[in-house]
C-alpha cells in the first residue's frame, strides 16, 4: 500500500473493535507525524476573530480542566487554555455539500436553536436546520470535567434525499495564544487515531474523531484552506498534511460509517500530552462525560440562595456564567467577558477582548456574589486584587489574569470599588496591601478623575466622586479597625469634604436640557456652568460639557452618598429619561449619554473605533436599583432585564432600539449579568444590597 494511501484511508480499513482498542489503553501512546505534502502560498490572508453573540459559554466547574468554550451562529467559537484570557481557537464548524452543486455553511445557513441541558449547567445542545430544508445538524457541547478537552457529540440528519446526497466536512480555525498567524498545523498518528494538530509556542491542540476522518487537508485562510477549496470545487480536492501561518484545518466526516458521532479538542503544553488527552476523553463513556459536568454545575448551583425558591433559570444562569469567569491559575481573576466585541469585525491581532479584568466589573461580580451566598468567591477576588496593586498605590484600568496592565488609563472608581468591597467582606487583614494604598491613591489624585467608568474621559465625574465618597469612607472604618487613627481621620475629612463639593462640582444651574438644573456627564473644569466644549470618544463629536447627561449619577444614591429623595436628582431623573431613555419592546433601556459613538451605525455595518452608542441593559438594571433605594417595587425593571436576555439565558453589553435584541458587542457581559443578580436580590429583599451602609449612614441618615 502507498504512503498516500496509508495518510488518507486508514481508518476506513481499521475495524470498529480496534478503534475502540486504539482510545481504552493510553498508558503509553505511540506517535508518528506526516509530513508529506505541505500547503503552498502561505502564510494565508489576515482572519479575524468571532461573533460576540454568543449562545453559550460553559468550563467546568473545578480548577482541573481549563479549558473554556463559547458558541456563536451555531458553532463552536473563540475557545480559552489553559488561562481565561488565553483564546486558542477561533470557531469549529461544519460545511455540508452534495460534491457538485451547493455548499453549505453551517453558520451562515441555517436557523440555529439552542437549548441548555438543564437550568443548571452551562452544557447546550445546537440544533441547525438548513434555511432551504435540506439537512439539519444537532450539536451537544461541553468540557471533559477531568481533563483539558472540549467535547462535541454530533449529529446529521438528511432532511431532503438520502444521506448518501452529502457531503460533510469539519472546519477548524486555530487562533493558538490570542493571535491567527504563526499557527503550525499537522497530522499526526496517535494509536492508530488520526489527529489534527495546532501549535504556537508551548501550546498545542489535538483534534480527533471517534470515527476517524475520511480525509484531511490544512491550508492557507483564504488561498488554498478548506472553505476556500469546498467554494470552488464543492468537494475536497487538496490534501495537504502541515501549513505554517494563518491556517485552517479541514476534515471530511465519513458519513457511511456513521451519522452520529464525537469530536474532541485537546489541549496540552507538547504534542503527546495534548494526544493522550484526546485519546483518555474519547475512551471515556459520553454519557458519563456528559452527567459528570451536569452535575458539578448542579452541585454549585444548589449552594446558592434560592430566596425561597423564588430564584429562577436567569438567575442561575447568570451566577453560572459568573463562576465560570474566574481563571482557574490565578485564582479571583475574573474576567469582564468571554467575547471579542464586534470580533467578526475585529483583526485578530487584536488580542485583549473583554476577556482582561477590570477592577470596576469585578466589583459588580464580587457583589453578586455575595447577594447569591457565594462568599468564597468573592474573597478570592478581593485576594486577587490585592495581588495587581501597583507600586505607586493603584489598580491598572485593567490587566491580563497576570496583573500585567493592558490600558493604563487611570480610574479612580477603579481605585475605591476594592475598598467598599473590603468594607463589605470585613477584610480588614488587606488594609496594608490593599486599602490604604488606594485610599492614599485616591487622595493624591482626586477628585479629579483620570477617566470615568466609561474610560474615555478626564474630569469631575458624579459617578466617580460617590466611589471616591463611599470608598474613603470604608477605608476611614477599615483604618481605624486597623488602629491606623491617623489615616482614618484623614480619610474621613477628604470624604467629607467631597461630599460637599459634589453639587459644587458637577451639578449645573445652566444647562440647554430640561430646566437646566441636573448633573452632568463630566465636567472638564472644576465649573459645572462654565462653558467648556469636552469631546466624545470614538467619533461622538465635540460638545459643551452642559450638554452631557448620563445616568451614571445615580451612583450618588446606591453608594449612600445621596438620599434618593434629593430634588436634584430627581431633577435630573427627569431630564436623563428626557434625553437618553428610551422604551424597546423589551423594556426600557438607556443611553449611556446622549451622542455616544461606542456601538453600531446600523445593523449592517460592525464597530470600527466610530459609531452609534446603543442601549445598555445594565443601565435598566441600576435605574431599577434607585427605584429600590426610593422604596418602590422594581420589578418591572427585573423583568426587562429577563427580557433582553437571548434564549440561553444571556445578556449583552448592548441592544438595538427598535427590537431590544443583542447589537454585536459583548455578549455575555458579566456585569451585566452581575447587575442582574443584584437587581434581582434587592428586590426580593426590598434593599439595595450593595450600598455600603456606613455610607448611607453618615449622608443620608445623618
Amino acid at each position: 500500500m502507498s504512503r498516500k494511501l496509508i495518510k488518507y484511508l486508514p481508518l476506513q480499513m481499521l475495524a470498529s473493535s480496534v478503534l475502540s482498542g486504539c482510545f481504552n489503553n493510553v498508558s503509553s501512546i505511540k506517535i508518528d507525524r506526516f509530513n508529506n505534502i505541505s500547503a503552498v502560498n502561505g502564510p494565508g490572508e489576515e482572519d479575524t476573530w468571532a461573533s460576540a453573540q454568543k449562545q453559550g459559554v460553559g468550563t467546568a466547574n473545578n480548577y482541573v480542566s481549563k479549558v473554556w468554550f463559547t458558541l456563536a451562529n451555531g458553532a463552536i467559537s473563540e475557545v480559552y487554555y489553559p488561562t481565561i484570557d488565553t483564546a486558542d481557537v477561533k470557531e469549529i464548524k461544519f460545511i455540508v455539500t452534495d460534491g457538485k452543486s451547493f455548499v453549505s455553511d453551517e453558520t451562515n445557513d441555517t436557523i440555529s436553536k439552542v437549548e441548555k441541558f438543564t437550568d443548571k449547567s452551562l452544557g447546550y445542545k445546537l440544533v441547525n436546520t438548513d434555511k432551504k430544508g435540506r439537512y439539519r445538524i444537532t450539536k451537544e457541547i461541553f468540557t471533559d470535567v477531568k481533563r483539558n478537552s472540549l467535547i462535541m457529540k454530533a449529529k446529521f440528519e438528511a432532511l431532503e434525499g438520502s444521506i448518501n446526497d452529502y457531503k460533510l466536512y469539519l472546519a477548524y480555525d486555530p487562533h493558538i495564544k490570542n493571535q491567527g498567524s504563526y499557527n503550525e498545523g499537522y497530522v499526526i498518528k496517535a494509536n492508530n487515531n488520526e489527529m489534527l494538530m495546532a501549535k504556537r509556542d508551548n501550546i498545542y491542540t489535538a483534534l480527533s474523531s471517534n470515527i476517524g476522518w475520511k480525509g484531511y487537508s490544512i491550508g492557507y485562510y483564504k488561498v488554498n484552506d478548506i472553505m476556500t477549496d469546498l467554494d470552488e470545487n464543492k468537494q475536497m480536492t487538496k490534501h495537504y498534511d502541515s501549513a505554517r501561518g494563518n491556517i485552517i484545518e479541514g476534515a471530511e466526516i465519513d458519513l457511511t460509517k456513521n451519522s452520529e458521532f464525537e469530536i474532541v479538542l485537546s489541549f496540552g503544553s507538547n504534542e503527546s500530552e495534548a494526544a493522550k488527552t484526546a485519546l483518555e476523553t474519547l475512551g471515556e463513556d459520553y454519557n458519563n462525560l456528559k452527567n459528570n459536568y451536569i452535575d458539578e454545575w448542579a452541585k454549585y448551583c444548589n449552594t446558592l440562595n434560592n430566596f425561597n425558591g423564588k430564584a429562577n433559570s436567569l438567575y442561575y444562569n447568570s451566577m453560572m456564567i459568573l463562576k465560570a469567569s474566574e481563571d482557574k491559575t490565578n485564582k479571583g481573576a475574573y474576567i469582564a467577558s468571554l467575547s471579542i466585541p464586534w470580533g467578526d469585525g475585529q483583526s485578530d491581532d487584536n488580542t485583549g477582548g473583554y476577556h482582561l479584568v477590570w477592577s470596576r466589573d469585578l466589583y459588580h461580580v464580587a457583589n453578586a456574589f455575595i447577594a447569591a451566598g457565594d462568599v468564597d468567591s468573592a474573597n478570592r477576588s478581593l485576594d486577587y486584587l490585592a495581588k495587581v496593586v501597583k507600586d505607586n498605590g493603584m489598580i491598572p484600568q485593567n490587566t491580563w489574569i497576570s496583573g500585567k496592565p493592558y490600558w493604563t488609563g487611570i480610574q479612580l472608581d477603579e481605585q475605591a470599588d476594592p475598598i467598599i468591597l473590603s468594607y463589605r467582606l470585613k477584610r480588614y487583614d488587606l488594609y496594608d496591601s490593599l486599602v490604604k494604598p488606594l485610599a492614599d491613591f485616591i487622595i493624591k489624585m482626586g477628585p479629579k478623575t483620570g477617566q470615568e467608568r466609561w474610560e474615555e474621559i478626564g474630569g469631575y465625574s458624579p459617578a466617580t466622586l460617590a466611589s471616591e465618597v463611599a470608598g474613603l469612607t470604608c477605608a476611614a472604618y477599615i483604618a481605624e479597625q486597623n488602629k491606623d487613627f491617623e489615616s482614618a481621620k484623614k480619610y474621613q475629612e477628604k470624604a467629607d469634604n467631597w461630599q460637599r463639593l459634589i453639587d459644587s462640582l458637577t451639578y449645573t444651574e445652566k444647562g440647554p436640557l430640561g430646566d437646566g438644573h441636573y448633573y452632568i456627564r463630566i465636567a472638564g473644569l472644576p465649573d459645572p456652568n462654565a462653558d467648556f466644549m469636552i469631546s466624545i470618544a470614538n467619533g461622538g463629536g465635540v460638545y459643551d460639557q452642559k450638554e452631557i447627561v448620563d445616568p451614571s449619577f445615580l451612583e450618588l444614591v446606591r453608594l449612600g452618598v445621596k438620599s434618593a429623595d434629593d430634588p436634584k436628582i430627581l431633577n435630573t431623573l427627569k431630564v436623563v429619561d428626557e434625553t437618553i431613555k428610551v422604551d424597546t419592546p423589551k423594556g426600557p433601556s438607556w443611553y449611556r449619554y446622549n451622542h455616544d459613538g461606542y456601538g453600531e451605525m446600523s445593523k449592517t455595518e460592525l464597530y470600527h473605533g466610530t459609531g452609534k452608542g446603543r442601549l445598555w441593559p445594565l443601565l435598566t438594571g441600576e435605574r431599577g436599583m434607585y427605584e429600590i433605594a426610593a422604596g418602590k417595587d422594581a420589578t418591572s425593571y427585573v423583568k426587562a432585564m429577563e427580557n433582553f436576555a437571548n434564549e440561553s439565558g444571556i445578556i449583552s453589553e448592548q441592544v438595538w432600539e427598535d427590537t431590544g435584541l443583542p447589537t454585536d458587542s459583548a455578549s455575555p457581559l458579566n456585569w451585566a449579568h452581575a447587575e442582574y443578580v443584584i437587581l434581582f436580590a434587592s428586590n426580593i429583599e426590598h434593599k439595595v444590597l450593595d450600598m455600603p451602609d456606613i455610607v448611607y449612614k453618615r449622608y443620608v441618615l445623618k
